[in-house]
């Protein structure tokens, strides 16, 4: 299964001080945020490098949601504590097999 999926990685200072719930709450209310445009979210946390990684994807005929989780992953970011935020988008492929699916190249 193939998606477009949109990458954006926040720079948090500090993020490596942050308890495991604090990423889980920052998780849960950016993916309420977006689950309202039809997306979904995975957060990927590197304490040590300061860096937060996330990935949203949507339907296969979804327009590019780009400006719109922009806004939102910045907004969660920055009202978490995030002092300085350095927001940067690419464009990626994501391919995953569903679970109990058979690869064959």
């Amino acid at each position: 299964m193939q998606r477009t999926v949109r990458v954006i990685e926040a720079y948090v200072p500090g993020l490596s001080k942050q308890p495991t719930v604090w990423y889980e709450r920052l998780q849960a209310t950016a993916a309420a945020a977006l689950r309202a445009e039809g997306l979904e979210i995975a957060l990927l946390a590197i304490p040590n490098d300061e860096t937060l990684m996330w990935l949203v994807w949507g339907r296969p005929d979804q327009l590019d949601p780009g400006p719109v989780v922009a806004e939102v992953i910045l907004r969660e970011v920055t009202s978490a504590g995030g002092s300085a935020v350095i927001e940067r988008a690419i464009d990626a492929r994501f391919v995953w097999e569903p679970s109990g699916g058979n690869y064959s190249p």
